[in-house]
């Protein structure tokens, strides 16, 4: 009990007002995530359309992630995430115009965006989060972050069937949630105490400066400047855990509209529920059991949920289904922050948490593009089939690999 009580606590001002901007960033995702593919079929857009909307925000955020790291460890965290919480807010209201193309341009503009929040953020927490409770803290901040899932897509599946509502008055809502995450950005950015930044590694020399350097060469520097390495396999396991994303938040409507479910809005706060309540607790969880034994386990959780959406018949059983597979989503990503966290490397977090966070818009856009083309071929059911044979595969890789996640951390700087 002692040492319990010797402990550091995260919950500072810093960490509580950095979550609380995280969770209004969230929320104006949120009210997205049911809004735009009823959005584009009401436009008349088929389901691959869709998928490739939802991808087109996605690879945005992966190709300038990268960029974003080396702006982030340049001093930039509470900068780069107070500008992308302002651009959310102006970039969504192109979706006012009612038109595919408009739709497709304030996706990619958005994803640019999302890259600035989630990499600053994570960023941040490693910098301000002790060493010894990196498991209890991320699965607090990841729980917050998708709170925002609980309140926000209801209410906006609320507000577009009023009367007075529509698509126009959620955009709103989503761009006024964005400018408050803003706001709170700048709050947290006062009487931050900063710990010295270390140096930035020097650039790789060319091997001989009087030619110039092959392909390889640049290729290899710019993978050492943009990139941590040594957090690859985690990222590759949360990619694997988070590519059935879409098809559990965005595609569920359609696929419920097909097998004649209604009230799905109680589906949303199911699984914002669980992501509420699991993150904090699971990531204690993964404290106690080990990296290894709690990766497995969310592949488990995820594999089941997505088996009962297929044998759901109503709400109650789709709302169990969702709560399976996002327990085991708030364990996964609990557990990958916190090995992102313990194995990169502490004079880079920028270019480490960029590298790690590249997998949740990867994973969700290919898993969007996938999702759709799949539906066109094989239909919703042949599509959740084949994420089940996804997280197959990751749960396959993360037990040959268990050894290695079982390995003692990066110490840290």
């Amino acid at each position: 009990m002692p040492d319990q009580a010797a402990r550091p606590s995260f919950w500072t001002r810093t960490f509580i007002l950095l979550s609380a901007s995280q969770f209004l960033a969230y929320g104006h995702h949120a009210v997205l995530t049911p809004t735009l593919p009823l959005y584009l079929d009401h436009l008349g857009s088929s389901p691959f359309m869709v998928g490739l909307l939802l991808a087109c925000f996605s690879a945005t955020s992966v190709v300038i992630r990268p960029l974003v790291g080396t702006w982030v460890d340049s001093g930039g965290e509470l900068r780069v995430l107070s500008v992308s919480c302002i651009g959310l807010c102006l970039t969504v209201m192109i979706f006012v115009v009612p038109n595919v193309e408009g739709a497709f341009t304030a996706n990619i503009l958005r994803g640019f965006c999302w890259a600035g929040i989630n990499t600053s953020g994570y960023a941040l927490l490693a910098a301000v989060v002790p060493t010894d409770r990196r498991g209890e803290a991320s699965g607090y901040y990841s729980g917050i972050q998708s709170s925002a899932g609980l309140f926000f897509p209801p209410a906006a599946l609320w507000i577009i069937g009023l009367p007075a509502g529509g698509y126009v008055a959620v955009f709103a809502l989503s761009s006024v949630v964005a400018l408050l995450a803003a706001v709170l950005a700048q709050v947290c950015g006062r009487g931050i105490r900063r710990v010295p930044a270390p140096l930035a590694p020097s650039p790789v020399p060319s091997p001989a400066p009087a030619r110039r350097r092959t392909v390889r060469e640049r290729l290899r520097t710019y993978g050492r400047t943009y990139f941590d390495r040594g957090i690859l396999f985690t990222a590759l396991l949360l990619f694997c855990m988070n590519l059935p994303w879409s098809g559990l938040n965005s595609f569920i409507v359609l696929y419920a509209r097909e097998v004649g479910i209604e009230s799905l809005g109680w589906y949303f706060a199911a699984i914002g529920l669980a992501s509420l309540v699991g993150r904090p607790l699971l990531g204690r969880v993964s404290d106690r059991i080990g990296r290894a034994p709690a990766v497995a386990a969310a592949y488990v959780l995820e594999i089941a949920g997505i088996a009962l959406v297929l044998l759901a018949g109503d709400v109650i059983v789709m709302m169990i289904a969702g709560a399976l597979y996002f327990f085991g989503y708030a364990l996964g990503v609990s557990t990958t922050l916190a090995l992102a966290m313990e194995r990169g490397d502490p004079k880079r977090r920028g270019v480490t948490m960029a590298t790690f966070s590249m997998a949740f818009p990867l994973g969700s856009g290919l898993g969007s593009a996938v999702s759709g083309g799949v539906i066109a071929l094989a239909g919703y059911r042949g599509m959740y089939m084949s994420l089940i044979g996804v997280l197959g595969l990751g749960l396959l890789l993360s037990l040959v690999n268990r050894a290695g996640l079982s390995a003692t951390a990066r110490p840290a700087a």
